[in-house]
């Protein structure tokens, strides 16, 4: 049994969930009708990588203005860097080592040289690696900083009004999230730690109530709230709103403004019941109560946000571990959903990355699957 077993269940006991969760379903929950018309996506490569890739992320390593795929590989203790080539056609990959259990990703330049480098998260050996970037998308040297215990999926966000870029980390085995300062010069200051409920899984870094100030928000996975830790603008998160999805595993959460009114919403992947949750943000820190949409079986486990159709509306993309499959959701205008489509994805995708990979104007999606040991990208076709 591998590592990523204890998180991403087993075949059988995941039947059991299913099952139960006729029963359990959300109160309020929207089924989804499925619109051919959102069949856009073509899987276009299919890429090997190191063992149990877990987190992947887009981002332009190496300055040519494509968007470069970076995967954290947690049985392997490394990450791969998937180099653009333009066409979105990748070079292959080139693995780094890190630390053990290598987890969360996050690209961001740290030490103010205009490059974007690397974040991972090593929920092993307790610590966070930063890979630094050449500029030419090799990662040639490295710091790790220790975090606390059991650090996940890793957010970053100029926290202090600084202009420097810091890092957030949930800390899936102390009920805490720790906030690393920039200095400026690639290294941090010694950690804040901040309390949330236990087993935080994921954080999303997002200005919530409209301060100016970056909060940040988590996901429990054993239960089942969603935390929001209030910015007082100088870093400090000693202020938490504690807002409750249902007894169940959540595990990823993203922030984007769905509706167009400015204010950003969370979402939230519920694994066990198969539904994705929306909080609508009404401003000054107040979010309505959730609404629940069915994607599938069950097994939602990463949520992207990003525009399949081009109507500069903000879709979901969901990926289900279960149900070895991708969801797309389309937007209706006004932040809710009605429709979806399903794509295959190979075996036990973990999460899912959004960008521009073959420079048509139209945003791709690249997928980790954990069982599979590969990334696949998926190009849209969609006319506009």
């Amino acid at each position: 049994m591998n590592d990523t077993t204890r998180w991403l269940l087993p075949a059988m006991l995941v039947l059991v969930l299913v099952m139960l969760a006729v029963l359990t379903t959300p109160m309020g929950s929207r089924g989804l009708s499925y619109d051919a018309d959102l069949e856009t996506l073509v899987e276009a490569g299919t890429y090997e990588v190191g063992a149990d890739p877990f987190i992947v992320v887009a981002a332009d390593l190496d300055g040519d203005s494509d968007p470069d795929v970076i995967v954290t590989n947690h049985a392997a203790g490394s990450v791969s860097v998937l180099i653009n080539k333009g066409d979105g056609q990748f070079e292959d990959p080139v693995e780094y080592p890190t630390g053990t259990g290598t987890f969360g990703v996050a690209c961001a330049d740290i030490d103010g040289d205009s490059h974007p480098d690397v974040i991972v998260t090593n929920e092993r050996s307790n610590t966070v690696s930063v890979l630094f970037n050449g500029g030419d998308g090799v990662l040639a040297s490295r710091t790790d900083i220790p975090s606390g215990p059991g650090p996940h999926m890793t957010a970053v966000a100029d926290f202090n009004g600084d202009s420097l870029l810091d890092i957030a980390i949930p800390n899936y085995d102390s009920r805490t999230v720790s906030v690393l300062i920039n200095r400026g010069d690639g290294s941090f200051d010694e950690r804040v730690d901040f309390t949330t409920h236990l087993q935080p899984f994921s954080a999303v870094a997002s200005d919530l109530n409209g301060d100016g100030a970056v909060d940040i928000a988590t996901a429990s996975y054993a239960e089942g709230y969603v935390d929001i830790l209030w910015n007082d603008g100088s870093a400090g998160f000693t202020t938490r709103t504690a807002i409750e999805i249902g007894p169940e595993a959540l595990w990823s959460i993203a922030s984007a403004d769905l509706n167009g009114d400015g204010l950003p919403e969370l979402i939230v992947t519920r694994y066990s019941s198969g539904a994705v949750t929306v909080l609508e943000n009404h401003g000054g820190g107040s979010f309505t109560a959730s609404v629940d949409y069915l994607t599938g079986t069950g097994g939602p486990c990463w949520v992207t946000p990003f525009d399949v159709d081009g109507d500069t509306l903000l879709d979901l993309a969901v990926v289900d571990g279960y149900a070895h499959t991708l969801t797309v959701l389309r937007n209706e205008g006004d932040g809710t959903f009605e429709h979806k489509v399903e794509f295959e994805t190979g075996r036990g995708p973990s999460s899912a990355a959004a960008a521009d990979f073959d420079g048509d104007g139209r945003q791709d999606i690249a997928v980790a699957n954990w069982e599979s040991n590969e990334v696949v990208i998926f190009l849209n076709r969609q006319e506009q």
